[in-house]
């Protein structure tokens, strides 16, 4: 499904297309996922690997139009930080479609995580908000009432206590990081932790979901291809065959 992004000017002019990202990028994020899995295997261990691998590829298979069916915060910081050659669509672009539909789901009965939300003290998804905390403070980014990044924003890294963590990417600041006063959040917002940020298929804005990995058929990745840039094509490489390899084939095989 493709979306237009229109800017009313003195004639109406297309800012962008958001559309929901296709089946084709799986196998090219399924083989960068299994070198971040592999490479980190040796000092995490084969029981994180199962563990990170499980959460990463959540993604359930494809429909008809071949729409990937799945969405998660694992796997939306995967894909920016393993595919940035995807343009995952930014809250604030989100927000612009949604206000354009009539404050409505642009993309109907689905729904689409956008980034995650953090704020006050780690107790929620306690050892991944303590260390995502920590990097604001260490950035110098105050997280006030609470902060909103997008997955283009974020970067994801093992770690032995949390498993799998995010980081800010090296362009995330204060001055471009959203505030959850930016969006229609309502009181919809999770308090000390870590949390999900998404636009549910009833037209509801949350920022209190606390499973970071959950997945769900019903969920959509989605795409933002400004007007007049090209998409960037994503290249594959050769893997080898252990561990990781099995995790992979049993993913891709659900395509």
């Amino acid at each position: 499904m493709e979306v237009q992004d229109i800017e009313k000017v003195e004639v109406k002019r297309t800012k962008g297309t958001a559309s929901t990202v296709k089946a084709n990028v799986i196998p090219v994020y399924a083989e960068r996922v299994s070198r971040f899995l592999r490479d980190n295997q040796p000092t995490m261990g084969d029981e994180w690997v199962q563990t990170a691998g499980s959460r990463l590829y959540r993604f359930s298979g494809k429909n008809q139009a071949g729409d990937i069916l799945g969405s998660s915060s694992d796997m939306g910081v995967a894909l920016a930080t393993f595919c940035p050659e995807v343009p995952l669509i930014t809250g604030q672009q989100l927000l612009s479609l949604y206000e354009q539909a009539g404050d409505k789901n642009p993309f109907g009965q689905v729904y689409i995580d956008f980034g995650v939300q953090i704020n006050g003290k780690p107790k929620v998804n306690e050892a991944q908000a303590k260390i995502f905390l920590e990097e604001f403070k260490d950035r110098g980014i105050k997280v006030g009432q609470g902060r909103v990044p997008n997955f283009n924003q974020l970067r994801l890294i093992a770690d032995n206590d949390a498993g799998l963590v995010y980081k800010l990417a090296t362009d995330a600041s204060e001055d471009n990081i959203a505030v959850t006063a930016d969006y229609p959040f309502e009181g919809r917002v999770g308090k000390d932790g870590l949390f999900r940020a998404c636009l549910v298929r009833d037209g509801y804005w949350f920022a209190y979901v606390v499973c970071l990995p959950g997945s769900c058929d019903y969920g959509r990745g989605v795409r933002y291809d400004a007007e007049g840039v090209a998409p960037k094509k994503l290249a594959r490489v050769t893997t080898e065959s252990d561990l990781v390899e099995s995790l992979t084939s049993d993913f891709l095989s659900r395509f």
